[in-house]
């Protein structure tokens, strides 16, 4: 053999070799958006290295937080688990210390329902934390036996620099000699996103401090950016107005051209999740082309009774059960305290994968008036005139109808373009509890076809939730030639 054929043959090999180290993918699916990658793609994995491979089959829930256009060559994608420690308390649902949401779109391993859980039990949690320290969970595990760390991620609700000490949701611990990283100053400011390590204590009692932090940094909940960058995040919406809302630190700002999908800007309650897509005109603002929910949005109106509230666990409007949950927003302790009397109630709230309404917001809008109700939900069933919709009868014999852009229609060309789960909004209608019956008022098609999400474009930032690690499969099926 010469030694030109010799190398020719040497180079062969090694081609193939590269080849076949990259000859298999997965399809990651993050917020919904489908990405082919190379298996052997690197990876972060609870700030472990490995490769995508390892988390092939491995339970969807984690975070994955990815700023791939401010890397060079293969970028490493970054897991990441959201808490790790003891549960402090039952009702409601605590880990060390923080507020937790469990729903039907959790993903749960060693348990299924929180009733199984007991005070100490080791917990493993992944999710998107809240401004007002609460975790809505996205993969919740209960462990055989505490591992070799606490993990706290959240924003700081309280600082005693006096004291040493601050508090993360409701878990106080001590920054006696802690040195943070990443801060503006030598502890971080209040509302701050930190990200804590610790080692586990035994016999770690509610109410305790913790004192064995051995890594603090502050963070970002979601991804930074470069100005011109596209970014496709996740996370629960903060303080909204018309022309914005916050994820996290960064400020989304929205304009005429933002697309909303599967609801609309009234819909942006504090504490509702959405994946925004858009283009950061600076590293903390993101101009959004894109507002998707998460979950279809739905909203109550209507007199309710001081029977009707079950405090800290529901309510009922129009007698349909919506459950109080971390997130949720009560600035007049309604489910705290109950009602003293009958008013006219506005519930907001979503649902998950079973249906189960969950709440977002509820307040009180003056006297009960049973004529001037109003229900926004996708329907379940139809058949002129009559409609269904979370249990509730909607007779629509007299009512005005629009569709989504506030041009009136006709009953008959709204009942053709209604779809089963199509979005209604029916507002100015009667109730009539005997029967469980809307009538009349005013009904505007909303719509919101779901359709399966475009991938973002490469080089995206992405920040986010994982919905599955997809399964191996090879480039060459049909063999390599």
């Amino acid at each position: 053999m010469t030694r030109i054929t010799k190398q020719l043959v040497i180079g062969m090999a090694s081609l193939l070799t590269l080849v076949m180290a990259h000859a298999t993918t997965t399809t990651l699916r993050v917020n919904g958006r489908a990405l082919q990658l190379p298996t052997d793609t690197p990876v972060l994995i609870d700030d472990q290295p490995g490769q995508l491979w390892q988390l092939i089959g491995k339970p969807a829930g984690m975070q994955l937080n990815w700023p791939a256009q401010s890397l060079r060559g293969a970028p490493t994608l970054v897991f990441s688990y959201t808490l790790i420690g003891p549960v402090t308390r039952l009702e409601p649902l605590e880990v060390l210390g923080q507020p937790i949401t469990l729903t039907g779109d959790t993903v749960r391993e060693g348990f299924s329902q929180s009733s199984e859980l007991v005070i100490g039990a080791p917990m493993l949690l992944a999710g998107l934390v809240d401004q007002n320290g609460s975790l809505y969970s996205t993969l919740a595990v209960r462990r055989g036996a505490q591992g070799n760390k606490y993990l706290l991620s959240g924003y700081v609700q309280e600082l005693l620099s006096t004291q040493a000490r601050i508090r993360i949701g409701q878990q106080w611990l001590s920054t006696a000699g802690v040195t943070f990283s990443g801060c503006a100053t030598p502890l971080p400011a209040l509302g701050s996103y930190v990200e804590i390590r610790a080692d586990p204590v035994a016999n770690f009692q509610p109410g305790d401090t913790l004192t064995t932090v051995r890594s603090a940094r502050c963070a970002n909940a979601v991804a930074v950016g470069t100005p011109g960058a596209v970014g496709v995040l996740d996370g629960l919406v903060d303080a909204p107005t018309n022309t914005g809302f916050k994820l996290g630190t960064l400020q989304v700002r929205i304009s005429a051209n933002t697309e909303f999908l599967y609801g609309m800007l009234d819909d942006l309650d504090i504490g509702v999740e959405v994946v925004v897509e858009g283009v950061f005109f600076d590293a903390n603002t993101l101009d959004a082309t894109l507002v998707e929910f998460v979950r279809p949005a739905v909203r109550f109106e209507v007199p309710m009774t001081p029977a009707e509230i079950t405090p800290n666990v529901a309510v009922r409007p129009f007698g349909v059960t919506v459950l109080a949950n971390a997130q949720m927003r009560d600035d007049e302790n309604i489910l705290g305290v109950g009602l003293a009397q009958a008013r006219q109630v506005q519930v907001r709230g979503w649902l998950d994968r079973f249906g189960v309404a969950h709440l977002a917001r509820v307040r009180t809008r003056g006297n009960p008036d049973a004529g001037d109700v109003s229900l926004r939900a996708p329907i379940a069933t139809f058949a002129a005139p009559s409609i269904t919709a979370q249990g509730l009868s909607i007779d629509t014999t007299g009512a005005t109808f629009f569709d989504a852009n506030q041009t009136p229609i006709s009953a008959n060309a709204f009942f053709s373009a209604l779809r089963v789960n199509h979005v209604i909004d029916v507002s100015g209608a009667s109730w009539t509890p005997a029967t469980r019956t809307l009538r009349g008022g005013v009904i505007v098609l909303l719509g919101f076809e779901h359709t399966q999400p475009v991938p973002p474009p490469s080089g995206a930032s992405i920040s986010g939730t994982v919905n599955d690690f997809g399964t191996e499969s090879s480039l060459f099926r049909s063999g390599f030639e």
